[in-house]
């Protein structure tokens, strides 16, 4: 028979200065720093940080090139896990020249889940107004038409997510941040963090309000049902600041913004003291009209009447536009209305075209 320790009696029970672990609370991991590894990649930079995300510049190894990092921050909340997965599985089937492509999905400690994207070396709509102030309006109708491109693309491309095929994605945040245009004036939109299906919404936490809420939709603001014109109206918040320099809905306060927003009442564009064509200022109010079905049908036929209006501003290509604006923002003057010609001057230029004709007349008569 085998004799038994006896216990130790400062083993069995824990002493009231010992330290509680909850195996449920997220442990302190630090964040990457300059010279870390994430996957095959050495962090060089920190470029950007949100609420939820982390992003490095990253030299990949093995290729060669420079990538993008995207650092969940709550690694160790589900819900925040399977949003960036979603993210990652929407990415990882888009290929469009103005969206930011996906590489590769990992885990840093087999604990932190990361996304390896393309490395956009150029600056967003956030931090070019921030220099600027506005753009010029042929710029602000060029970059506005390259979003409609990516969206057009979102909003009716197929997917497969979780086995089940969907048509449609909704971005759900489009806002000056997740616009980036490139050095060489190619312009990406990114973040889709929290798109969804069009005719699902998944991962929704009760009624918690997704996105940044000066660019979201009324319905959106409301918790009513999405459609890809919830998108249509974020971009017309985009494209109003990126005209005139300054917010649409510039509230202070949550309850004020939220009141503003749902009653469709922000300044006109026309009020500002800067020449608008009527055409873009009817384009922006249609774009941002209170109820999704006085919208433009679709985020194309956005696009169509953006480039129209650029036709009637400038000659040039939008590409050629942002690439000159890129490397040298004084290349692209400011627009001004044609002069128009005053009733007087018409009634005496047509005065002088008739004493000409009956002149002419008199001298072939001899």
């Amino acid at each position: 028979m085998t004799n038994l320790q006896p216990e130790n009696p400062n083993m069995r029970h824990m002493k009231l200065n010992d330290p509680i672990q909850n195996p449920y609370k997220q442990q302190d991991i630090p964040m990457p720093a300059p010279g870390d590894k994430i996957g095959p990649g050495k962090v060089q930079l920190l470029i950007g940080e949100g609420g939820s995300a982390t992003i490095y510049k990253v030299w990949h190894e093995g290729l060669e090139v420079v990538r993008a990092v995207k650092v969940l921050k709550k690694f160790s909340d589900k819900e925040a896990r399977e949003r960036f997965l979603t993210e990652a599985k929407i990415m990882a089937d888009l290929h469009h020249p103005n969206i930011v492509e996906i590489h590769n999905i990992g885990h840093i400690d087999q604990q932190i889940p990361f996304l390896e994207m393309e490395f956009v070396d150029g600056i967003s709509i956030r931090n070019l107004l921030a220099q600027s102030n506005r753009l010029p309006l042929a710029v602000a109708l060029s970059v506005g038409y390259f979003v409609c491109q990516a969206l057009h693309y979102a909003h009716t491309k197929d997917y497969t997510l979780y086995g089940k095929v969907y048509h449609g994605l909704i971005h759900r945040d489009i806002k000056p941040d997740n616009i980036i245009i490139s050095k060489d004036g190619i312009v990406k939109l990114m973040d889709f963090g929290i798109a969804r299906p069009s005719e699902v919404s998944l991962h929704t936490v009760g009624a918690k309000i997704m996105g940044t809420l000066v660019y979201l939709s009324p319905e959106q603001l409301n918790g009513k049902p999405l459609d890809h014109r919830s998108d249509i109206f974020s971009l017309g918040t985009v494209l109003y600041e990126m005209l005139c320099g300054a917010r649409c809905f510039p509230q202070k306060t949550l309850t004020e913004l939220v009141q503003k927003k749902t009653r469709g009442q922000y300044k006109p564009l026309y009020s500002y003291d800067l020449p608008f064509p009527k055409e873009l200022v009817s384009c922006i109010d249609k774009s941002m009209a209170l109820e999704p079905h006085e919208r433009y049908n679709n985020i194309a036929d956005f696009g169509h009447e953006l480039f129209a209006i650029l036709r009637k501003v400038s000659d040039r290509a939008p590409q050629d536009l942002i690439c000159r604006y890129m490397s040298n923002p004084l290349s692209i003057p400011a627009w001004k209305p044609p002069k128009k010609i005053s009733a007087k001057l018409l009634i005496s230029a047509g005065g002088i075209v008739l004493a000409a004709a009956a002149m002419l007349i008199m001298m072939l008569m001899k």
